[in-house]
Protein backbone atom coordinates (compact mmCIF):
# COMPACT_ATOMS: atom_id res chain seq x y z
CA UNK A 1 0.00 0.00 0.00
CA UNK A 2 0.97 3.27 -0.70
CA UNK A 3 3.01 2.56 -3.66
CA UNK A 4 1.65 2.93 -7.40
CA UNK A 5 0.81 -0.32 -9.41
CA UNK A 6 3.32 -1.77 -11.81
CA UNK A 7 0.44 -3.25 -13.66
CA UNK A 8 -3.65 -2.53 -14.67
CA UNK A 9 -5.39 -5.20 -12.90
CA UNK A 10 -7.93 -7.25 -13.70
CA UNK A 11 -10.54 -10.03 -13.02
CA UNK A 12 -10.52 -13.46 -14.38
CA UNK A 13 -13.58 -12.21 -16.19
CA UNK A 14 -11.26 -9.72 -18.19
CA UNK A 15 -12.95 -6.60 -16.20
CA UNK A 16 -10.62 -4.04 -15.32
CA UNK A 17 -10.57 -3.15 -11.96
CA UNK A 18 -7.46 -0.86 -10.96
CA UNK A 19 -5.36 1.14 -13.62
CA UNK A 20 -1.82 1.19 -13.55
CA UNK A 21 -0.14 3.65 -11.76
CA UNK A 22 -3.40 4.18 -9.44
CA UNK A 23 -1.95 4.26 -5.36
CA UNK A 24 -3.21 2.63 -3.26
CA UNK A 25 -4.30 4.59 -0.21
CA UNK A 26 -6.68 2.36 1.98
CA UNK A 27 -7.40 -0.99 2.85
CA UNK A 28 -10.74 -1.70 1.08
CA UNK A 29 -8.30 -0.95 -2.18
CA UNK A 30 -5.48 -3.95 -0.80
CA UNK A 31 -8.89 -6.16 0.12
CA UNK A 32 -10.24 -6.54 -3.44
CA UNK A 33 -6.90 -7.28 -4.95
CA UNK A 34 -5.32 -9.90 -2.28
CA UNK A 35 -9.47 -11.77 -2.27
CA UNK A 36 -9.69 -11.88 -5.29
CA UNK A 37 -6.52 -13.67 -6.99
CA UNK A 38 -6.64 -10.80 -10.00
CA UNK A 39 -4.46 -11.31 -12.85
CA UNK A 40 -3.67 -8.98 -15.75
CA UNK A 41 -5.43 -11.19 -18.90
CA UNK A 42 -3.76 -10.23 -22.15
CA UNK A 43 -5.01 -6.98 -24.31
CA UNK A 44 -4.33 -4.70 -26.58
CA UNK A 45 -3.20 -1.15 -25.82
CA UNK A 46 -5.02 1.94 -27.16
CA UNK A 47 -1.56 2.17 -29.62
CA UNK A 48 -2.76 -1.54 -30.60
CA UNK A 49 0.39 -3.03 -29.09
CA UNK A 50 0.15 -6.18 -27.23
CA UNK A 51 0.46 -6.25 -23.46
CA UNK A 52 1.57 -9.99 -22.44
CA UNK A 53 -0.61 -11.96 -19.38
CA UNK A 54 0.81 -11.63 -15.74
CA UNK A 55 0.73 -13.90 -13.62
CA UNK A 56 -2.10 -14.31 -11.03
CA UNK A 57 -1.27 -11.99 -8.58
CA UNK A 58 -1.14 -14.71 -5.48
CA UNK A 59 0.56 -12.77 -2.33
CA UNK A 60 2.60 -16.39 -1.86
CA UNK A 61 4.39 -14.93 -5.18
CA UNK A 62 4.94 -11.43 -4.63
CA UNK A 63 7.99 -11.80 -3.07
CA UNK A 64 9.42 -14.11 -5.57
CA UNK A 65 8.45 -12.27 -8.49
CA UNK A 66 9.80 -8.68 -6.96
CA UNK A 67 12.94 -8.88 -8.65
CA UNK A 68 11.38 -9.85 -12.48
CA UNK A 69 8.81 -7.03 -11.64
CA UNK A 70 11.52 -4.02 -11.54
CA UNK A 71 12.85 -5.36 -15.09
CA UNK A 72 9.60 -5.66 -16.82
CA UNK A 73 8.44 -2.78 -19.28
CA UNK A 74 5.31 -1.15 -18.33
CA UNK A 75 2.42 -1.37 -20.95
CA UNK A 76 1.53 1.71 -22.29
CA UNK A 77 -1.72 3.53 -20.39
CA UNK A 78 -4.54 4.18 -21.58
CA UNK A 79 -5.30 8.44 -21.84
CA UNK A 80 -7.27 9.25 -19.35
CA UNK A 81 -10.23 10.62 -21.42
CA UNK A 82 -10.87 7.22 -23.33
CA UNK A 83 -10.68 5.66 -20.31
CA UNK A 84 -13.40 7.84 -18.86
CA UNK A 85 -15.38 6.88 -22.47
CA UNK A 86 -14.61 3.14 -21.19
CA UNK A 87 -16.04 3.76 -17.73
CA UNK A 88 -19.20 5.57 -18.94
CA UNK A 89 -20.15 2.09 -20.44
CA UNK A 90 -19.19 0.34 -17.50
CA UNK A 91 -21.67 2.40 -15.34
CA UNK A 92 -24.27 1.70 -17.72
CA UNK A 93 -24.36 -2.13 -17.10
CA UNK A 94 -24.02 -1.67 -13.65
CA UNK A 95 -27.12 0.51 -14.30
CA UNK A 96 -28.93 -2.04 -16.12
CA UNK A 97 -27.78 -4.87 -13.46
CA UNK A 98 -29.19 -2.91 -10.73
CA UNK A 99 -32.45 -1.99 -12.11
CA UNK A 100 -32.87 -6.01 -13.26
CA UNK A 101 -31.78 -6.55 -9.19
CA UNK A 102 -29.11 -9.19 -11.27
CA UNK A 103 -26.67 -10.12 -7.83
CA UNK A 104 -26.55 -9.05 -4.50
CA UNK A 105 -22.81 -8.36 -5.28
CA UNK A 106 -23.60 -5.38 -7.79
CA UNK A 107 -22.75 -2.57 -5.07
CA UNK A 108 -19.40 -4.25 -4.62
CA UNK A 109 -18.74 -3.43 -8.64
CA UNK A 110 -19.85 0.06 -7.68
CA UNK A 111 -18.01 0.37 -5.29
CA UNK A 112 -14.54 -1.11 -8.12
CA UNK A 113 -16.34 1.40 -10.12
CA UNK A 114 -15.64 4.75 -7.82
CA UNK A 115 -12.17 3.44 -7.31
CA UNK A 116 -11.33 3.62 -10.44
CA UNK A 117 -12.92 6.64 -11.30
CA UNK A 118 -10.56 7.70 -8.52
CA UNK A 119 -8.21 6.50 -9.47
CA UNK A 120 -8.43 8.29 -13.05
CA UNK A 121 -9.08 11.78 -11.93
CA UNK A 122 -5.85 11.38 -9.89
CA UNK A 123 -3.95 10.64 -13.03
CA UNK A 124 -5.39 13.98 -14.58
CA UNK A 125 -8.50 15.71 -13.23
CA UNK A 126 -7.95 18.09 -16.47
CA UNK A 127 -8.97 15.16 -18.95
CA UNK A 128 -11.27 13.50 -16.35
CA UNK A 129 -13.63 16.98 -16.43
CA UNK A 130 -12.86 17.70 -20.26
CA UNK A 131 -14.27 14.24 -21.38
CA UNK A 132 -17.84 14.74 -19.44
CA UNK A 133 -17.66 18.38 -20.00
CA UNK A 134 -17.71 17.69 -23.81
CA UNK A 135 -19.61 14.77 -23.49
CA UNK A 136 -22.16 14.82 -26.87
CA UNK A 137 -22.41 10.72 -27.09
CA UNK A 138 -25.68 8.84 -25.85
CA UNK A 139 -26.49 7.89 -22.71
CA UNK A 140 -27.07 11.26 -21.51
CA UNK A 141 -28.12 10.42 -18.30
CA UNK A 142 -25.58 8.11 -17.39
CA UNK A 143 -22.66 10.39 -18.96
CA UNK A 144 -24.26 12.89 -16.66
CA UNK A 145 -23.96 10.58 -13.25
CA UNK A 146 -20.67 9.38 -14.25
CA UNK A 147 -19.86 13.79 -14.84
CA UNK A 148 -21.22 14.12 -11.60
CA UNK A 149 -19.55 11.26 -9.79
CA UNK A 150 -15.99 12.73 -11.29
CA UNK A 151 -17.21 16.29 -9.52
CA UNK A 152 -17.53 14.62 -6.23
CA UNK A 153 -14.45 13.17 -6.64
CA UNK A 154 -12.43 16.53 -7.47
CA UNK A 155 -14.46 17.71 -4.30
CA UNK A 156 -13.51 14.81 -1.88
CA UNK A 157 -9.81 15.26 -3.09
CA UNK A 158 -9.77 19.27 -2.53
CA UNK A 159 -11.28 18.10 1.39
CA UNK A 160 -8.93 15.59 1.71
CA UNK A 161 -11.74 13.41 2.94
CA UNK A 162 -11.16 10.05 5.03
CA UNK A 163 -10.19 7.69 1.57
CA UNK A 164 -13.31 4.70 2.75
CA UNK A 165 -15.47 7.70 2.68
CA UNK A 166 -14.45 8.86 -0.51
CA UNK A 167 -15.02 5.73 -2.02
CA UNK A 168 -18.68 6.34 -0.66
CA UNK A 169 -19.58 9.01 -1.78
CA UNK A 170 -18.24 8.79 -5.08
CA UNK A 171 -20.07 5.33 -5.39
CA UNK A 172 -23.38 7.30 -4.39
CA UNK A 173 -22.49 9.64 -6.86
CA UNK A 174 -22.17 6.79 -9.56
CA UNK A 175 -25.67 5.62 -8.28
CA UNK A 176 -28.20 8.05 -6.94
CA UNK A 177 -30.41 8.37 -9.92
CA UNK A 178 -30.45 4.68 -11.26
CA UNK A 179 -34.22 4.51 -10.18
CA UNK A 180 -34.99 7.25 -12.50
CA UNK A 181 -33.01 5.51 -15.55
CA UNK A 182 -36.12 3.99 -17.20
CA UNK A 183 -38.19 7.47 -17.20
CA UNK A 184 -34.77 9.66 -18.09
CA UNK A 185 -34.99 10.04 -21.31
CA UNK A 186 -38.33 10.02 -21.76
CA UNK A 187 -38.48 13.46 -19.10
CA UNK A 188 -35.43 14.86 -20.97
CA UNK A 189 -37.53 15.05 -23.90
CA UNK A 190 -40.31 15.71 -22.63
CA UNK A 191 -41.39 19.83 -22.88
CA UNK A 192 -44.87 19.12 -21.39
CA UNK A 193 -46.20 18.92 -17.56
CA UNK A 194 -45.43 16.07 -15.47
CA UNK A 195 -48.39 13.00 -15.43
CA UNK A 196 -49.05 12.13 -12.15
CA UNK A 197 -46.96 8.45 -12.51
CA UNK A 198 -44.25 10.74 -13.71
CA UNK A 199 -44.60 13.42 -10.45
CA UNK A 200 -44.77 10.50 -7.75
CA UNK A 201 -41.53 8.43 -9.86
CA UNK A 202 -39.45 11.30 -9.61
CA UNK A 203 -40.58 12.29 -5.76
CA UNK A 204 -39.98 8.19 -5.10
CA UNK A 205 -36.80 7.89 -6.73
CA UNK A 206 -34.47 8.49 -3.89
CA UNK A 207 -35.96 6.11 -1.75
CA UNK A 208 -36.43 3.16 -4.97
CA UNK A 209 -32.30 3.73 -5.33
CA UNK A 210 -31.49 3.10 -1.74
CA UNK A 211 -33.61 -0.32 -2.13
CA UNK A 212 -32.33 -1.37 -5.08
CA UNK A 213 -28.65 -0.62 -3.65
CA UNK A 214 -29.40 -2.39 -0.34
CA UNK A 215 -31.18 -5.53 -3.24
CA UNK A 216 -27.31 -5.10 -4.39
CA UNK A 217 -25.83 -5.70 -1.48
CA UNK A 218 -24.88 -2.21 -0.42
CA UNK A 219 -25.33 -1.95 3.80
CA UNK A 220 -22.68 1.56 3.70
CA UNK A 221 -25.02 4.10 5.71
CA UNK A 222 -22.74 6.91 4.18
CA UNK A 223 -23.46 5.67 0.61
CA UNK A 224 -27.47 4.88 0.95
CA UNK A 225 -28.05 8.07 3.35
CA UNK A 226 -25.86 10.20 0.56
CA UNK A 227 -28.61 8.80 -1.89
CA UNK A 228 -31.98 9.30 -0.20
CA UNK A 229 -31.34 12.83 0.90
CA UNK A 230 -29.54 14.39 -2.38
CA UNK A 231 -32.39 16.05 -3.40
CA UNK A 232 -32.92 17.41 0.00
CA UNK A 233 -32.44 21.44 0.25
CA UNK A 234 -30.95 23.52 2.83
CA UNK A 235 -33.80 26.09 3.06
CA UNK A 236 -36.47 22.55 3.51
CA UNK A 237 -38.03 22.94 -0.04
CA UNK A 238 -36.44 19.55 -1.22
CA UNK A 239 -37.68 15.76 -0.67
CA UNK A 240 -38.52 13.37 0.33
CA UNK A 241 -38.68 14.53 3.45
CA UNK A 242 -38.38 18.16 3.07
CA UNK A 243 -35.18 17.94 5.36
CA UNK A 244 -33.36 21.33 6.12
CA UNK A 245 -30.10 22.44 7.59
CA UNK A 246 -28.22 20.22 9.58
CA UNK A 247 -30.57 17.38 9.26
CA UNK A 248 -28.75 16.86 5.62
CA UNK A 249 -25.91 14.57 5.84
CA UNK A 250 -22.74 16.49 4.77
CA UNK A 251 -22.76 13.36 1.33
CA UNK A 252 -25.77 14.47 0.47
CA UNK A 253 -25.11 18.32 0.46
CA UNK A 254 -22.20 17.59 -1.71
CA UNK A 255 -24.39 15.04 -3.88
CA UNK A 256 -27.00 18.08 -4.25
CA UNK A 257 -24.37 20.27 -5.70
CA UNK A 258 -22.63 18.11 -8.70
CA UNK A 259 -26.36 17.04 -9.37
CA UNK A 260 -27.28 20.57 -9.73
CA UNK A 261 -24.38 21.11 -12.00
CA UNK A 262 -24.47 18.40 -13.99
CA UNK A 263 -27.61 18.48 -14.93
CA UNK A 264 -27.85 22.50 -15.71
CA UNK A 265 -24.92 21.94 -18.32
CA UNK A 266 -27.04 18.98 -20.44
CA UNK A 267 -29.47 20.51 -22.83
CA UNK A 268 -33.01 19.36 -22.08
CA UNK A 269 -36.16 19.65 -25.12
CA UNK A 270 -37.31 22.95 -22.93
CA UNK A 271 -34.00 24.98 -22.97
CA UNK A 272 -30.32 24.73 -24.17
CA UNK A 273 -27.70 23.65 -21.78
CA UNK A 274 -26.18 26.69 -19.99
CA UNK A 275 -23.05 27.62 -19.82
CA UNK A 276 -20.57 26.46 -17.47
CA UNK A 277 -20.09 29.60 -16.03
CA UNK A 278 -23.53 30.37 -15.94
CA UNK A 279 -24.43 27.35 -14.26
CA UNK A 280 -21.37 28.21 -11.83
CA UNK A 281 -23.09 31.19 -11.05
CA UNK A 282 -25.94 30.09 -10.35
CA UNK A 283 -24.94 27.44 -7.72
CA UNK A 284 -22.65 30.13 -6.27
CA UNK A 285 -25.75 32.39 -5.77
CA UNK A 286 -27.85 29.91 -3.87
CA UNK A 287 -25.11 29.34 -1.84
CA UNK A 288 -26.60 29.38 2.26
CA UNK A 289 -29.92 28.71 1.06
CA UNK A 290 -30.69 25.67 -1.06
CA UNK A 291 -26.99 24.38 -1.55
CA UNK A 292 -23.98 24.50 0.42
CA UNK A 293 -22.18 27.74 0.97
CA UNK A 294 -18.85 26.31 1.11
CA UNK A 295 -18.85 23.45 -1.18
CA UNK A 296 -20.55 26.00 -3.78
CA UNK A 297 -17.46 27.95 -3.51
CA UNK A 298 -15.11 25.16 -3.63
CA UNK A 299 -16.43 23.77 -6.55
CA UNK A 300 -15.58 26.48 -8.28
CA UNK A 301 -12.20 27.09 -6.70
CA UNK A 302 -11.80 23.31 -8.39
CA UNK A 303 -13.00 23.62 -11.63
CA UNK A 304 -12.72 27.14 -13.07
CA UNK A 305 -14.70 29.05 -14.05
CA UNK A 306 -14.46 28.06 -17.54
CA UNK A 307 -13.70 24.18 -16.40
CA UNK A 308 -11.52 21.54 -19.26
CA UNK A 309 -13.76 20.73 -21.81
CA UNK A 310 -15.45 24.29 -21.99
CA UNK A 311 -15.34 26.03 -25.42
CA UNK A 312 -14.40 29.59 -25.73
CA UNK A 313 -13.31 32.35 -27.52
CA UNK A 314 -10.66 34.85 -26.93
CA UNK A 315 -9.83 38.50 -27.20
CA UNK A 316 -8.11 38.30 -30.18
CA UNK A 317 -10.84 36.77 -31.72
CA UNK A 318 -9.51 32.91 -31.77
CA UNK A 319 -11.75 30.05 -30.65
CA UNK A 320 -10.67 27.29 -28.63
CA UNK A 321 -11.62 24.51 -25.65
CA UNK A 322 -10.54 24.90 -22.27
CA UNK A 323 -7.37 22.56 -21.97
CA UNK A 324 -6.54 22.78 -18.76
CA UNK A 325 -7.18 24.56 -15.33
CA UNK A 326 -4.88 28.05 -14.42
CA UNK A 327 -3.41 29.04 -10.40
CA UNK A 328 -6.53 32.12 -11.46
CA UNK A 329 -9.93 30.33 -11.74
CA UNK A 330 -10.76 32.15 -14.40
CA UNK A 331 -7.72 32.20 -16.55
CA UNK A 332 -7.26 28.97 -17.37
CA UNK A 333 -5.18 27.58 -20.62
CA UNK A 334 -6.89 27.72 -24.01
CA UNK A 335 -5.99 25.14 -26.67
CA UNK A 336 -6.61 27.43 -29.92
CA UNK A 337 -8.75 25.11 -32.73
CA UNK A 338 -10.17 28.55 -35.03
CA UNK A 339 -7.71 30.97 -36.11
CA UNK A 340 -9.23 34.88 -35.21
CA UNK A 341 -9.54 34.79 -38.92
CA UNK A 342 -11.93 32.36 -38.91
CA UNK A 343 -10.36 28.84 -40.48
CA UNK A 344 -9.50 25.80 -38.85
CA UNK A 345 -5.94 25.94 -36.90
CA UNK A 346 -3.50 23.85 -38.20
CA UNK A 347 -1.89 23.46 -34.97
CA UNK A 348 -4.27 23.58 -31.95
CA UNK A 349 -1.42 26.18 -29.54
CA UNK A 350 -1.95 26.86 -26.18
CA UNK A 351 -2.80 30.65 -24.96
CA UNK A 352 -2.76 31.56 -21.59
CA UNK A 353 -5.72 33.21 -20.72
CA UNK A 354 -3.65 35.41 -18.31
CA UNK A 355 -2.25 37.56 -20.73
CA UNK A 356 -4.67 40.02 -22.07
CA UNK A 357 -4.47 39.00 -25.79
CA UNK A 358 -5.85 36.00 -24.99
CA UNK A 359 -8.28 36.52 -22.20
CA UNK A 360 -11.62 34.88 -22.47
CA UNK A 361 -13.94 37.28 -23.78
CA UNK A 362 -17.38 34.64 -23.36
CA UNK A 363 -18.12 30.93 -23.87
CA UNK A 364 -19.41 29.56 -27.30
CA UNK A 365 -22.23 27.48 -27.56
CA UNK A 366 -20.97 23.50 -28.34
CA UNK A 367 -23.61 23.19 -30.92
CA UNK A 368 -22.16 25.99 -33.06
CA UNK A 369 -18.66 23.80 -33.38
CA UNK A 370 -20.26 20.38 -32.73
CA UNK A 371 -17.64 18.27 -34.81
CA UNK A 372 -14.75 20.37 -34.13
CA UNK A 373 -15.14 20.22 -30.37
CA UNK A 374 -15.89 16.29 -30.51
CA UNK A 375 -12.38 15.77 -32.04
CA UNK A 376 -10.90 17.67 -29.66
CA UNK A 377 -10.60 14.72 -27.57
CA UNK A 378 -7.35 14.14 -29.26
CA UNK A 379 -5.90 17.13 -27.55
CA UNK A 380 -6.39 15.04 -24.16
CA UNK A 381 -4.31 12.18 -25.92
CA UNK A 382 -1.73 13.28 -27.41
CA UNK A 383 1.65 14.62 -25.87
CA UNK A 384 2.60 18.27 -27.59
CA UNK A 385 0.82 20.55 -29.94
CA UNK A 386 -1.87 18.63 -31.77
CA UNK A 387 -1.60 19.25 -35.66
CA UNK A 388 -4.95 19.01 -37.42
Amino acid sequence: MGAPLAWSVYDRAGKLLFVQGMVLVCQAHLDIILERGLVVPESRTSRGAVVPPMESLDPVDEEAGSEEDDATPRPPEIPVFRAMQLLRREVRDLHDGLLACESDRLGEHARELALRLQALVGRDADAALAAMQLEVGDDGDVARVLHAATLCQVLVQAQQLDPEAGVSLVAAALTYDVALRPVAAVLNRQTGALTEDQRLMIDTHPQAGVELLQAAGVDDELWLEAVLQHHERLDGSGYPAGLDGDAISAGARMLAIVDIYSAMVRPRAYREAIHARHALRSLFLERGKAVDGNLASLLVREIGVFPPGTPVRLANREVGVVLRRGSDAAKPVVARLINANGTLAAIAAQRDTAQPEYAITETVPPYKYQALVASASELWCNDGPLRR
